[in-house]
């Protein structure tokens, strides 16, 4: 649906369109991270209790109503900081997602600490759908800006609507004033870390948004689209799974330390081809789906894949720092990733003053970061470094002869249309991939699909 949603705006919506509500959308997404205050992955820490239960879905209720009258009242800032008048109105209304969202979070995070993903997908697609029916039906009558804004709030009574009717558990009056101190002690942390997250993930919009311009920012946002669709929300998935089933390990540290060892050898074979993958034919794609006004968007998905790809090798080692009781690591990592790039990102701003450039300093940020983080990860687990790296040398290794068989076909192709380009070398792409691992890693992807098959079995 969002891939969908994202051919058919690009083609009916022009950049500045994307730029003026990615102004509210980047300030949103600063903001969510406090729209509970880290009352979610508290819930799914501490073992069962009803009056905890109960005290965060009150708890979520009064923090939702105090995050959009800071926002909405606060919305001026907005405009000032982006020097654009546009970005107060719709970042008013976009404050509106917080009581909404607020009446439905205890029940997704009840979802996930069952591990109950299969009822978890009927909200998740509810507000995909309804969010991209409203905003293409606005776009095309010609609402611009206003659509994608809509879209999201109509997006999100949907999903909250959904959460209630796929799970059955029902709020009683009870607010223990004794679990919102443990809640928000334990959720404190996991917001500083959140927040630094997000900082480093979107701070780039900030920079570009203030000193590049409104239709430089639809095309940063429209090209960071494809990467963060295959790669990062995939990541984001198997984060949701992750630290739920690594808090229940946490007592039992072989079990963790193969739990890790596992999830990245699995993750990589996923998101080092498809990052790479897209990189490659990163230019066809465009062309083919987005048409030629959006070429300016081509290089910088080229980087924003690396970028992805550099971001998921250490994706879950935060859920290891999480499930052991030290999100103080995160806290401590992010810090030192937003003090290199937040100057870093200012020079691509002022200096080559290109949203290419400030793609490229966003990936070779996350690949040093990267290193750390799972450096510390395997410290924490007692687990030698050059087992993390042989779990990560399948997906690589196959993933560079694939890169050279498409690099090759989109030589030969150079000239064909763009949609002939894609039919080739995807298809080409993949069986390659496969083909290395079948020839190399045998036993390994005979697991994988093992697991692939079990999984959609069920």
């Amino acid at each position: 649906m969002v891939f969908l949603t994202t051919v058919i705006l690009a083609r009916l919506l022009v950049e500045e369109d994307f730029g003026v509500a990615g102004y509210a959308l980047v300030v949103m997404t600063f903001l969510e991270v406090l729209n509970d205050m880290g009352v979610s992955p508290a819930l799914i820490y501490y073992r069962k209790d009803p009056e905890a239960t109960d005290t965060a879905f009150w708890l979520s209720q009064l923090i939702g109503i105090i995050m959009f009258l800071i926002t909405f009242f606060g919305a001026p800032l907005v405009g000032a900081f982006f020097r654009d008048a546009r970005a107060v109105p719709v970042t008013q209304a976009l404050a509106l997602t917080f009581p909404i969202s607020s009446l439905g979070q205890t029940h997704d995070v009840l979802l996930r600490k069952q591990l109950s993903f299969g009822r978890k997908f009927v909200p998740d697609f509810a507000k995909a759908l309804s969010k991209g029916i409203v905003s293409i039906i606005l776009a095309w009558l010609g609402f611009g800006a206003w659509s994608l804004i809509i879209g999201q709030v109509v997006g999100r009574i949907s999903a909250t609507a959904a959460l209630w009717w796929v799970m059955p558990w029902r709020p009683s009056r009870r607010f223990v004033v004794g679990w919102v101190k443990r809640l928000l002690s334990y959720g404190i942390n996991i917001v500083s870390v959140d927040m630094l997250g997000m900082l480093i993930n979107n701070i780039d919009y900030l920079f570009v948004g203030r000193f590049l311009g409104p239709s430089a920012l639809g095309v940063y946002t429209v090209a960071f689209r494809f990467p963060d669709l295959l790669v990062m929300q995939f990541c984001d998935i198997i984060s949701r799974v992750i630290f739920p089933v690594y808090s229940k390990m946490k007592d039992d540290p072989e079990a963790l330390q193969k739990g890790f060892e596992a999830t990245t050898r699995y993750v990589s074979l996923v998101t080092v081809p498809l990052g790479i993958g897209l990189a490659l034919v990163s230019r066809p794609l465009v062309l083919a789906f987005f048409t030629e006004k959006w070429i300016e968007a081509v290089p910088v998905m080229q980087a924003i894949s690396i970028y992805a790809v550099m971001l998921s090798l250490a994706y879950n080692a935060g859920d290891v720092y999480k499930a052991q009781g030290r999100p103080i690591l995160l806290t401590q990592i992010s810090s030192g990733r937003a003090l290199v790039l937040a100057p870093a990102l200012y020079w691509a701003t002022q200096g080559p003053q290109t949203i290419v450039a400030v793609a490229w300093v966003h990936a070779v940020i996350a690949f040093i970061s990267g290193i750390v983080e799972v450096g510390i990860a395997s410290r924490i687990l007692r687990t030698p470094l050059h087992k993390v790296v042989n779990a990560l040398q399948p997906a690589f290794f196959s993933a560079a002869v694939m890169t050279a068989a498409v690099l090759a076909s989109l030589f030969l192709l150079n000239a064909a249309n763009p949609w002939l380009q894609l039919l080739v070398t995807i298809p080409l792409g993949v069986l390659v991939y496969l083909g290395v691992l079948w020839f190399f890693q045998r036993d390994l992807l005979i697991s994988t699909l093992k697991i692939l098959r079990s999984a959609l079995a069920r």
